[in-house]
Order: C-alpha cells, then sequence, then structure tokens
C-alpha cells in the first residue's frame, strides 16, 4: 500500500495565493460596481446615451463577475485549509499512536 506524502508549504502557498487573488477580484469588482457613466462623456451624439448605458450596464456584469469570482477563491481557499487541517490531525493521531506503545 503506498503511503500518501503531503506537502505542507504547497497546500499554504495554494491557499495564501487563492486568498490573495480572492482580495484583488474583490478589489477590482468594488470598482466597477454602482458606477454611473454620464451620456455626456462620449459628447453630443445621438448615440451617447445608449453607448453610456451599455458602459453601465458593461461595468455592472464585470462587477458581478468578478464577485463571484471573489466567492468562488473563497471557497477554494476554505477548501485548502481543510485538507491541511485534516492531514495536521491525521498526522497528529499517528504520532499518538506511537507514544501510546
Amino acid at each position: 500500500m503506498p503511503v500518501a506524502k503531503f506537502n505542507a508549504e504547497a497546500l499554504e502557498q495554494c491557499r495564501s495565493a487563492a486568498s490573495a487573488q480572492a482580495g484583488q477580484f474583490g478589489s477590482v469588482g468594488d470598482g466597477l460596481s454602482g458606477a454611473y457613466v454620464d451620456a455626456g462623456v462620449f459628447g453630443k451624439l445621438g448615440t451617447s446615451g445608449g453607448l453610456a448605458s451599455a458602459v453601465s450596464d458593461f461595468q455592472s456584469r464585470a462587477g458581478a463577475e468578478c464577485a463571484a469570482a471573489e466567492k468562488l477563491l473563497g471557497q477554494v481557499e476554505r477548501a485548502i485549509d481543510k485538507v491541511e487541517s485534516a492531514v495536521d490531525d491525521v498526522e497528529a493521531a499517528n504520532a499518538g499512536s506511537f507514544r501510546a506503545v
């Protein structure tokens, strides 16, 4: 039966990276959501209002996607943390079984 090997440092690096990326997506999303684009920024074109509306819609959707990415990466971070905890618990139990002899 092969022995499972875990690289605790690699797991921690993955967890930390997921956490950092979640925060970055959250920051970008916060900057996009709720933004209003005035039609005047596109000049006096007849389609300025439609263009401003499209840009506002794009910002809103991009903000929602960033929020979804932040949530998903947060779930990844928590899942990796659970794996780390489970590995630590098994290692502690195994170490304890040797002491009981």
